[in-house]
C-alpha cells in the first residue's frame, strides 16, 4: 500500500495535493534552523563572559524548549498542513513560549528567542493565530526585558518590535512566493499524471487495434483455407464413395495446395513479415483463383466479372489491393458457407475514383439486423481501414447483394498557368 493513504496507523490520511514541494520543505527547515539558532545565541549570551546567576536554570528552560518544539514540530511534520499552517501547531509552539517566558525570571538574555519564535509562530499556524502569537511573543519579548532595566532605552522596546515586523514582512513574501510555487508544482503534476494516462490509453489502443487487426487477418486468410481444405476433403471423400477416383484425386491436389497456401500464410505471421500483395495480372489470378476455389467446394456456380485494366489493377494502392482481395475471400467464404447460393457472382469495376466490389448470390438470404457474425465485422473494419465502406442488402428468401466501395486516391490538379 502506497504509504501516503496509510489509514488506521496512527497517522493523518493524506492528500497527495498537500505533500510538500521542496521549497515548502526548505521554508519549513529554515524555519526551524532559526528558532534553533537564536536558542545557541542566547545560551551561549548566558554564559559569556561569565554565567550569571540563575544561568544553568535557564539553559534548562532553553534546553526544554528546544525539545518541545522539536517534538511538537516532528508531529506537525507527519501532520503535513498545508501553506496556509495549522492549528494544530499551537500544541507545541505554546508550551514552547511559556518555557521561554520562563527565562525571563532569571535573566533577560533569552530575549534572542523571540525573533525565532516570530517566524514560528507564522509560519505554522493560519494568519489569524499566526498574528495572535506575534504580538503575544513581542509583548512578553518587551515586558520580558525591559522588566530588568531601571530606565528603559527606545530600543529596547524597538527591537523585538521591529524583530516582529521584519518577520511578519518576510513570511507574507514566502507564503505567497510558496503559494504561486505549490500552484506551479500540482500543475506539473497533474499534467505528468495526465500524460501517463493518456499514454497507457495509447498503448492500450494500439494493442486493441493489433488484435483486431490480425485477428482479421487470420480470419480472412487461414481460416478461409482451412475450410476450404474441410470442404474439398468431404467433396473427395463423396467423390470416392462414387467410385470417381479421378475426380477424387483432383480434388485432394487442391487441398493440397490449399493446405500449403495455408502454411505460408501462417509461418508469415509467426515471422511477423509482411504478406505478399499481388498487383496487375497477378491481383487478377488470385481473384479467378478464389473463385475457381470457391466453385470447388461451394453448392454452386462461382462467376467472376472482372472490368478492370492490368493497368489499372497495376497502379492500385498497396493497401487497397491487399483489402481488395482479403474481402473476396472473406466474403466469398461466408456466400458459400451460409447462403446455399446455386449461383455467386463477384464484380470487380472502377467508377471515376472508387474500386467497386460486389458479391450477389441468390440463395436464402438473411436479416442483417439478427446476424452479427465475426466474418461481416471483419469485411467492414477492413474496408473501413482504407478509407471505404460495405454496404448489405438481403432479406430472407431474396438472396444477397453486398457491395464494398473503395476509394483511391485522387491525383493533385494541376496548377493553374501563372498569368504573364
Amino acid at each position: 500500500m502506497d504509504g501516503r493513504h496509510a489509514t488506521g496507523t496512527g497517522r493523518e490520511a493524506l492528500d497527495p495535493d498537500l505533500t510538500p514541494t521542496p521549497f515548502a520543505s526548505a521554508l519549513r527547515w529554515a524555519v526551524h534552523a532559526l528558532v534553533y539558532a537564536m536558542v545557541v545565541v542566547a545560551a551561549v549570551i548566558v554564559l559569556l563572559p561569565r554565567p550569571a546567576d540563575g544561568a544553568a536554570l535557564t539553559l534548562v528552560l532553553l534546553a526544554a524548549v528546544t525539545t518541545v518544539y522539536s517534538v511538537g514540530a516532528r508531529r506537525a511534520l507527519r501532520r503535513r498542513a498545508g501553506p496556509e499552517g495549522s492549528w494544530g501547531a499551537l500544541a507545541h509552539l505554546g508550551p514552547s513560549v511559556v518555557l521561554w517566558s520562563g527565562t525571563f525570571f532569571l535573566g533577560p538574555d533569552a530575549v534572542w528567542v523571540a525573533f525565532g519564535l516570530d517566524f514560528a509562530v507564522l509560519y505554522a499556524m493560519p494568519w489569524t493565530g499566526g498574528l495572535l502569537g506575534l504580538v503575544v511573543v513581542t509583548a512578553i519579548a518587551v515586558l520580558g526585558y525591559t522588566s530588568w532595566s531601571q530606565d528603559p532605552a527606545p530600543g529596547e522596546i524597538a527591537g523585538p518590535v521591529i524583530g516582529a515586523l521584519v518577520a511578519l514582512a518576510v513570511v507574507i513574501t514566502v507564503r505567497a512566493l510558496q503559494r504561486e510555487v505549490d500552484r506551479r508544482t500540482h500543475l506539473a503534476q497533474q499534467l505528468a499524471r495526465a500524460r501517463d494516462m493518456i499514454a497507457e490509453q495509447t498503448r492500450a489502443a494500439t494493442t486493441a487495434a493489433e488484435r483486431d487487426r490480425v485477428a482479421r487477418e487470420l480470419h480472412d486468410t487461414v481460416a478461409q483455407s482451412n475450410l476450404s481444405i474441410h470442404l474439398l476433403l468431404d467433396a473427395a471423400t463423396a467423390a470416392l464413395e462414387r467410385e470417381e477416383t479421378v475426380e477424387a484425386r483432383s480434388l485432394v491436389q487442391e487441398a493440397r495446395a490449399a493446405a500449403a497456401r495455408t502454411g505460408q500464410q501462417t509461418r508469415r505471421f509467426v515471422d511477423a513479415a509482411d504478406v505478399d500483395v499481388p498487383t496487375g495480372p497477378e491481383l487478377r489470378e488470385q481473384l479467378r483463383r478464389l473463385t475457381a476455389d470457391a466453385t470447388a467446394v461451394g453448392p454452386g456456380a462461382v462467376e467472376l466479372r472482372d472490368d478492370l485494366t492490368d493497368q489499372e489493377l497495376e497502379e492500385l494502392p498497396r493497401s487497397t489491393a491487399r483489402a481488395l482481395l482479403r474481402l473476396v475471400e472473406s466474403l466469398l467464404a461466408n456466400a458459400v458457407q451460409h447462403s446455399d447460393a446455386p449461383r455467386i457472382i463477384v464484380t470487380v469495376s472502377r467508377h471515376e475514383h472508387q474500386i467497386l466490389l460486389d458479391v450477389v448470390d441468390d440463395g436464402r438470404g438473411f436479416v442483417p439486423e439478427q446476424v452479427a457474425g465475426f466474418g461481416l465485422r471483419s469485411a467492414r473494419a477492413r474496408a473501413a481501414s482504407v478509407g471505404g465502406a460495405l454496404v448489405i442488402e438481403t432479406a430472407p428468401g431474396a438472396g444477397t447483394a453486398v457491395q464494398v466501395v473503395l476509394p483511391l486516391a485522387q491525383e493533385p490538379l494541376p496548377r493553374p498557368e501563372e498569368s504573364p
